[in-house]
Protein backbone atom coordinates (compact mmCIF):
# COMPACT_ATOMS: atom_id res chain seq x y z
CA UNK A 1 0.00 0.00 0.00
CA UNK A 2 1.08 3.46 -0.68
CA UNK A 3 1.28 5.75 2.16
CA UNK A 4 -0.03 9.31 1.97
CA UNK A 5 3.72 10.36 2.61
CA UNK A 6 4.65 9.32 -1.51
CA UNK A 7 6.18 11.56 -3.79
CA UNK A 8 7.24 11.88 -7.08
CA UNK A 9 9.99 14.30 -7.72
CA UNK A 10 9.62 17.81 -8.22
CA UNK A 11 11.36 20.46 -10.54
CA UNK A 12 12.54 23.41 -8.62
CA UNK A 13 14.06 26.99 -10.36
CA UNK A 14 16.14 29.41 -8.54
CA UNK A 15 15.82 33.09 -8.90
CA UNK A 16 17.62 34.29 -12.46
CA UNK A 17 18.57 37.85 -11.84
CA UNK A 18 19.71 40.25 -14.70
CA UNK A 19 20.49 43.77 -14.64
CA UNK A 20 19.79 45.83 -17.54
CA UNK A 21 22.46 48.72 -18.43
CA UNK A 22 22.05 51.68 -20.52
CA UNK A 23 22.04 55.23 -20.72
CA UNK A 24 19.14 55.31 -23.04
CA UNK A 25 16.71 55.13 -20.16
CA UNK A 26 14.12 54.23 -22.86
CA UNK A 27 16.28 51.05 -23.60
CA UNK A 28 17.26 50.06 -20.70
CA UNK A 29 13.75 49.84 -19.37
CA UNK A 30 12.05 48.69 -22.19
CA UNK A 31 14.46 45.53 -22.33
CA UNK A 32 14.53 44.97 -18.47
CA UNK A 33 10.24 44.67 -19.12
CA UNK A 34 10.97 42.40 -21.72
CA UNK A 35 13.02 40.12 -19.52
CA UNK A 36 9.88 40.26 -16.89
CA UNK A 37 7.72 39.21 -19.14
CA UNK A 38 9.52 36.06 -19.86
CA UNK A 39 10.01 35.46 -15.96
CA UNK A 40 13.16 36.53 -15.06
CA UNK A 41 13.56 38.71 -12.06
CA UNK A 42 15.36 42.11 -13.81
CA UNK A 43 16.05 45.59 -12.86
CA UNK A 44 17.21 48.38 -15.04
CA UNK A 45 20.26 51.17 -14.33
CA UNK A 46 20.38 54.31 -16.74
CA UNK A 47 24.31 55.05 -15.79
CA UNK A 48 27.46 53.57 -15.29
CA UNK A 49 28.26 54.64 -11.97
CA UNK A 50 24.09 53.51 -11.13
CA UNK A 51 25.04 50.12 -11.96
CA UNK A 52 28.14 49.78 -10.17
CA UNK A 53 26.88 50.67 -7.25
CA UNK A 54 24.24 48.02 -7.79
CA UNK A 55 26.44 45.22 -8.40
CA UNK A 56 28.00 45.92 -4.99
CA UNK A 57 25.29 46.43 -3.33
CA UNK A 58 23.29 43.09 -5.20
CA UNK A 59 23.58 39.80 -6.34
CA UNK A 60 22.99 39.50 -10.20
CA UNK A 61 23.95 36.58 -12.35
CA UNK A 62 23.78 38.28 -15.75
CA UNK A 63 24.29 41.63 -16.43
CA UNK A 64 23.28 43.20 -20.35
CA UNK A 65 25.32 46.51 -20.69
CA UNK A 66 25.92 48.57 -23.43
CA UNK A 67 29.16 49.25 -24.36
CA UNK A 68 29.14 53.44 -24.71
CA UNK A 69 27.68 55.58 -22.16
CA UNK A 70 27.86 58.79 -20.86
CA UNK A 71 29.75 58.88 -18.02
CA UNK A 72 31.39 54.83 -17.39
CA UNK A 73 31.69 52.73 -20.65
CA UNK A 74 30.95 49.01 -20.21
CA UNK A 75 34.49 47.97 -20.39
CA UNK A 76 34.57 49.75 -17.06
CA UNK A 77 31.82 47.83 -15.05
CA UNK A 78 33.27 44.69 -16.37
CA UNK A 79 36.46 44.83 -14.65
CA UNK A 80 36.15 45.54 -11.49
CA UNK A 81 33.75 42.77 -11.10
CA UNK A 82 35.96 40.00 -11.21
CA UNK A 83 35.38 38.96 -7.63
CA UNK A 84 31.59 37.99 -8.62
CA UNK A 85 32.76 34.24 -10.68
CA UNK A 86 29.06 33.72 -11.49
CA UNK A 87 28.35 36.96 -13.19
CA UNK A 88 28.26 36.63 -16.85
CA UNK A 89 27.96 39.49 -19.08
CA UNK A 90 26.23 40.20 -22.39
CA UNK A 91 27.34 43.40 -24.07
CA UNK A 92 25.55 44.92 -26.35
CA UNK A 93 26.31 48.09 -28.70
CA UNK A 94 25.42 50.30 -32.05
CA UNK A 95 29.02 50.74 -32.58
CA UNK A 96 30.48 47.47 -33.58
CA UNK A 97 33.81 47.16 -34.39
CA UNK A 98 36.62 44.25 -34.06
CA UNK A 99 38.62 46.72 -32.15
CA UNK A 100 35.30 46.52 -29.22
CA UNK A 101 34.53 42.53 -30.03
CA UNK A 102 38.11 41.79 -29.05
CA UNK A 103 38.30 43.93 -25.95
CA UNK A 104 35.09 42.46 -24.87
CA UNK A 105 36.28 38.39 -25.09
CA UNK A 106 39.84 40.00 -23.14
CA UNK A 107 37.34 40.72 -19.96
CA UNK A 108 35.72 37.73 -20.75
CA UNK A 109 32.15 38.61 -22.35
CA UNK A 110 29.91 35.95 -22.48
CA UNK A 111 27.91 36.89 -25.88
CA UNK A 112 28.51 40.24 -28.16
CA UNK A 113 24.87 41.00 -29.79
CA UNK A 114 24.24 44.59 -32.02
CA UNK A 115 21.96 46.84 -31.14
CA UNK A 116 18.85 47.21 -32.08
CA UNK A 117 18.96 44.13 -29.98
CA UNK A 118 16.91 41.13 -31.63
CA UNK A 119 14.22 39.70 -28.90
CA UNK A 120 14.91 36.33 -30.42
CA UNK A 121 18.68 36.72 -30.34
CA UNK A 122 18.67 38.22 -26.60
CA UNK A 123 16.61 35.41 -25.35
CA UNK A 124 18.73 32.59 -26.62
CA UNK A 125 21.89 34.70 -25.19
CA UNK A 126 20.31 34.71 -22.14
CA UNK A 127 19.30 31.14 -21.82
CA UNK A 128 22.88 29.75 -22.72
CA UNK A 129 24.29 31.92 -20.41
CA UNK A 130 22.33 30.33 -17.24
CA UNK A 131 23.01 27.18 -18.40
CA UNK A 132 26.55 27.89 -18.07
CA UNK A 133 26.01 29.37 -14.66
CA UNK A 134 24.76 26.90 -13.64
CA UNK A 135 27.37 24.01 -14.91
CA UNK A 136 29.77 26.22 -13.32
CA UNK A 137 28.40 26.21 -10.04
CA UNK A 138 27.23 23.07 -10.09
CA UNK A 139 30.97 21.46 -10.55
CA UNK A 140 32.51 23.95 -8.11
CA UNK A 141 29.59 23.15 -5.46
CA UNK A 142 30.25 19.17 -6.36
CA UNK A 143 33.77 19.19 -6.96
CA UNK A 144 33.41 20.72 -2.95
CA UNK A 145 31.55 18.48 -1.26
CA UNK A 146 33.28 15.21 -3.31
CA UNK A 147 36.54 16.30 -1.89
CA UNK A 148 35.22 16.68 1.50
CA UNK A 149 33.15 13.58 1.49
CA UNK A 150 36.31 11.41 -0.07
CA UNK A 151 38.04 12.21 2.80
CA UNK A 152 36.30 9.89 6.00
CA UNK A 153 36.67 6.99 3.24
CA UNK A 154 39.98 7.23 2.20
CA UNK A 155 41.53 8.16 5.57
CA UNK A 156 39.61 5.17 6.85
CA UNK A 157 41.85 3.01 3.89
CA UNK A 158 44.60 4.66 5.01
CA UNK A 159 44.69 3.59 8.98
CA UNK A 160 43.40 0.33 8.53
CA UNK A 161 45.99 -0.40 5.59
CA UNK A 162 48.60 0.29 8.12
CA UNK A 163 47.51 -1.75 10.80
CA UNK A 164 46.68 -5.11 8.91
CA UNK A 165 50.40 -6.08 9.40
CA UNK A 166 52.10 -5.48 12.49
CA UNK A 167 56.10 -4.61 11.75
CA UNK A 168 57.14 -5.10 15.28
CA UNK A 169 55.59 -8.62 15.82
CA UNK A 170 56.52 -9.68 12.01
CA UNK A 171 53.00 -11.42 11.86
CA UNK A 172 49.22 -10.46 10.39
CA UNK A 173 47.42 -8.62 13.01
CA UNK A 174 44.71 -10.70 14.03
CA UNK A 175 41.77 -8.54 12.55
CA UNK A 176 43.38 -8.46 9.27
CA UNK A 177 40.35 -9.75 7.46
CA UNK A 178 38.24 -7.20 9.06
CA UNK A 179 40.48 -4.52 8.06
CA UNK A 180 40.81 -5.64 4.49
CA UNK A 181 37.03 -6.08 4.42
CA UNK A 182 36.90 -1.97 5.79
CA UNK A 183 39.32 -1.28 3.11
CA UNK A 184 36.99 -2.87 0.40
CA UNK A 185 33.68 -0.95 1.74
CA UNK A 186 35.22 2.39 1.89
CA UNK A 187 37.06 1.58 -1.59
CA UNK A 188 34.00 1.14 -2.84
CA UNK A 189 32.52 4.14 -1.38
CA UNK A 190 34.73 6.16 -3.27
CA UNK A 191 34.49 5.00 -6.22
CA UNK A 192 30.40 5.32 -5.83
CA UNK A 193 31.19 9.05 -5.36
CA UNK A 194 33.59 9.71 -8.72
CA UNK A 195 31.08 7.53 -10.47
CA UNK A 196 28.27 9.40 -9.34
CA UNK A 197 29.76 12.56 -9.99
CA UNK A 198 30.70 12.02 -13.78
CA UNK A 199 27.28 10.78 -14.44
CA UNK A 200 26.13 14.31 -12.55
CA UNK A 201 28.47 16.38 -14.62
CA UNK A 202 26.70 14.65 -18.00
CA UNK A 203 23.68 15.05 -16.44
CA UNK A 204 24.67 19.42 -16.02
CA UNK A 205 26.00 19.05 -19.73
CA UNK A 206 23.05 17.64 -21.12
CA UNK A 207 24.71 15.05 -22.25
CA UNK A 208 23.85 12.24 -20.61
CA UNK A 209 23.39 9.36 -23.20
CA UNK A 210 22.42 5.48 -22.91
CA UNK A 211 23.61 2.56 -25.06
CA UNK A 212 20.65 0.48 -24.88
CA UNK A 213 20.70 -3.52 -25.13
CA UNK A 214 17.98 -5.85 -24.18
CA UNK A 215 19.11 -6.16 -20.19
CA UNK A 216 17.68 -8.49 -17.28
CA UNK A 217 17.73 -6.46 -14.27
CA UNK A 218 17.90 -9.59 -11.83
CA UNK A 219 21.67 -10.01 -13.36
CA UNK A 220 22.37 -6.40 -12.51
CA UNK A 221 20.85 -6.14 -9.04
CA UNK A 222 23.27 -9.95 -8.73
CA UNK A 223 26.17 -7.93 -9.43
CA UNK A 224 25.17 -4.73 -7.11
CA UNK A 225 24.34 -7.37 -3.86
CA UNK A 226 27.98 -9.04 -4.10
CA UNK A 227 29.27 -5.60 -3.65
CA UNK A 228 27.52 -4.65 -0.92
CA UNK A 229 27.37 -7.94 1.38
CA UNK A 230 30.35 -6.65 3.33
CA UNK A 231 28.58 -3.41 4.42
CA UNK A 232 25.61 -5.26 5.22
CA UNK A 233 27.51 -7.64 6.97
CA UNK A 234 29.67 -4.93 8.80
CA UNK A 235 26.49 -3.33 9.96
CA UNK A 236 24.61 -6.44 10.95
CA UNK A 237 21.28 -5.65 8.72
CA UNK A 238 18.91 -8.20 7.75
CA UNK A 239 18.82 -8.51 4.19
CA UNK A 240 15.97 -10.02 2.23
CA UNK A 241 15.08 -10.22 -1.70
CA UNK A 242 12.85 -11.63 -3.70
CA UNK A 243 13.58 -10.96 -7.40
CA UNK A 244 10.77 -12.60 -9.64
CA UNK A 245 12.17 -15.47 -12.14
CA UNK A 246 10.25 -14.63 -15.40
CA UNK A 247 11.02 -11.23 -15.13
CA UNK A 248 10.90 -9.68 -18.59
CA UNK A 249 13.83 -7.96 -20.56
CA UNK A 250 13.76 -4.30 -20.41
CA UNK A 251 16.33 -1.89 -23.14
CA UNK A 252 18.95 -0.29 -21.38
CA UNK A 253 22.34 0.60 -20.33
CA UNK A 254 23.93 -2.07 -17.87
CA UNK A 255 26.50 0.41 -16.70
CA UNK A 256 24.21 3.68 -16.04
CA UNK A 257 21.27 1.56 -14.48
CA UNK A 258 23.98 -0.63 -12.27
CA UNK A 259 24.80 2.51 -11.18
CA UNK A 260 21.13 3.78 -9.94
CA UNK A 261 20.29 -0.04 -8.23
CA UNK A 262 23.49 0.73 -6.70
CA UNK A 263 22.51 4.07 -5.59
CA UNK A 264 19.19 2.78 -4.38
CA UNK A 265 21.02 0.18 -2.34
CA UNK A 266 23.54 2.25 -0.56
CA UNK A 267 20.77 4.64 0.39
CA UNK A 268 18.91 1.94 2.29
CA UNK A 269 22.17 0.18 3.94
CA UNK A 270 23.41 4.04 4.75
CA UNK A 271 20.08 5.17 6.55
CA UNK A 272 18.96 1.70 8.03
CA UNK A 273 20.71 0.93 11.81
CA UNK A 274 22.37 -1.74 12.78
CA UNK A 275 20.02 -4.75 13.33
CA UNK A 276 17.68 -3.23 10.83
CA UNK A 277 16.50 -4.48 7.84
CA UNK A 278 17.18 -4.18 3.59
CA UNK A 279 14.65 -5.72 1.44
CA UNK A 280 15.22 -5.85 -2.42
CA UNK A 281 12.63 -7.45 -4.82
CA UNK A 282 11.58 -6.87 -8.49
CA UNK A 283 8.30 -7.39 -10.00
CA UNK A 284 6.10 -7.78 -12.94
CA UNK A 285 3.80 -4.60 -12.97
CA UNK A 286 1.06 -4.63 -15.86
CA UNK A 287 -0.02 -1.89 -17.81
CA UNK A 288 -2.84 -0.56 -15.57
CA UNK A 289 -0.93 -0.85 -12.43
CA UNK A 290 2.00 0.79 -13.39
CA UNK A 291 2.35 5.02 -13.52
CA UNK A 292 3.93 4.55 -16.98
CA UNK A 293 0.52 2.89 -18.25
CA UNK A 294 2.78 0.38 -20.24
CA UNK A 295 3.63 -3.19 -18.98
CA UNK A 296 7.02 -2.30 -16.92
CA UNK A 297 9.51 -3.99 -14.70
CA UNK A 298 9.42 -2.72 -10.91
CA UNK A 299 12.60 -2.50 -8.55
CA UNK A 300 11.94 -1.59 -5.32
CA UNK A 301 13.99 -0.87 -2.48
CA UNK A 302 13.22 -1.20 1.55
CA UNK A 303 14.49 -0.31 4.78
CA UNK A 304 14.13 0.39 7.85
CA UNK A 305 14.72 3.37 9.83
CA UNK A 306 14.51 7.29 10.93
CA UNK A 307 12.62 7.54 7.59
CA UNK A 308 12.18 10.55 5.11
CA UNK A 309 10.09 13.98 6.85
CA UNK A 310 7.08 14.41 4.52
CA UNK A 311 8.13 18.13 4.01
CA UNK A 312 11.74 16.87 2.54
CA UNK A 313 9.78 14.16 0.10
CA UNK A 314 8.96 16.94 -2.78
CA UNK A 315 12.97 17.22 -3.22
CA UNK A 316 14.62 14.38 -2.56
CA UNK A 317 15.56 14.26 -5.74
CA UNK A 318 17.26 17.58 -5.77
CA UNK A 319 20.55 17.95 -6.60
CA UNK A 320 23.33 17.55 -3.41
CA UNK A 321 20.30 17.33 -1.19
CA UNK A 322 19.73 16.00 2.25
CA UNK A 323 17.29 15.69 5.13
CA UNK A 324 18.86 17.72 8.01
CA UNK A 325 17.60 14.81 10.33
CA UNK A 326 20.45 12.98 8.48
CA UNK A 327 23.37 15.47 8.90
CA UNK A 328 25.74 13.22 10.76
CA UNK A 329 25.58 10.51 8.33
CA UNK A 330 28.29 10.86 5.59
CA UNK A 331 26.63 11.50 1.33
CA UNK A 332 27.75 14.04 -1.16
CA UNK A 333 23.35 13.87 -1.68
CA UNK A 334 23.30 13.13 -5.46
CA UNK A 335 22.92 9.59 -5.19
CA UNK A 336 19.10 10.15 -5.32
CA UNK A 337 19.61 13.05 -7.93
CA UNK A 338 21.24 10.49 -10.48
CA UNK A 339 18.54 7.99 -9.72
CA UNK A 340 16.50 9.74 -11.10
CA UNK A 341 17.95 11.03 -14.09
CA UNK A 342 18.93 7.47 -14.91
CA UNK A 343 15.60 6.27 -14.36
CA UNK A 344 13.89 9.43 -16.87
CA UNK A 345 16.70 8.34 -19.39
CA UNK A 346 14.81 4.70 -19.54
CA UNK A 347 11.73 6.23 -19.96
CA UNK A 348 10.89 5.39 -16.23
CA UNK A 349 9.88 6.56 -13.71
CA UNK A 350 10.53 6.70 -9.54
CA UNK A 351 9.16 7.07 -6.46
CA UNK A 352 9.25 7.16 -2.78
CA UNK A 353 7.24 6.70 -0.03
CA UNK A 354 8.14 7.19 3.98
CA UNK A 355 6.88 6.18 6.93
CA UNK A 356 9.02 7.62 9.53
CA UNK A 357 10.85 5.70 12.51
CA UNK A 358 9.46 2.51 10.37
CA UNK A 359 9.63 2.33 6.43
CA UNK A 360 11.06 3.95 3.56
CA UNK A 361 10.51 2.47 0.00
CA UNK A 362 12.14 3.64 -3.57
CA UNK A 363 10.17 2.02 -6.48
CA UNK A 364 11.36 2.20 -9.91
CA UNK A 365 9.35 1.33 -12.77
CA UNK A 366 10.84 0.61 -16.30
CA UNK A 367 9.19 -0.36 -19.36
CA UNK A 368 9.01 -3.95 -19.75
CA UNK A 369 10.21 -5.44 -23.56
CA UNK A 370 7.68 -7.94 -24.90
CA UNK A 371 10.28 -11.02 -24.39
CA UNK A 372 9.92 -12.64 -21.47
CA UNK A 373 12.77 -14.58 -20.11
CA UNK A 374 12.31 -18.07 -19.22
CA UNK A 375 13.58 -19.24 -15.77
Amino acid sequence: MISNCETDFQETHDERRVLVIDDEARVADGIRDMLLQWGYEAKSAHSGADAIRRLSDEEYQVVITDLIMGDIDGFEIMRPTGDHPHVEFIVMTGHASMESAIEAIHLNAFDYITKPVDPEVLRASLTRAFVKIDADKFREDMISMITHDIKIPLSSIIGYSSLIFDKQAGEFNPRAREFVQIINSNGAKILALIDNFLTSCKIEAGKLSIYPREVDINYIIDDVISVFMVEVERHQLHFDTDLHTKLPAIMGDENLLFRAVSNMLSNACKYTPRDGRVRLRTAVIEQDDSPLTISSVLIEVSNTGPGIPKEDLPTIFDKYRRSPIHGGIEGSGIGSYVLRYVVEAHRGRVLVQSEPDALTTFSVYLPACCVIRSE
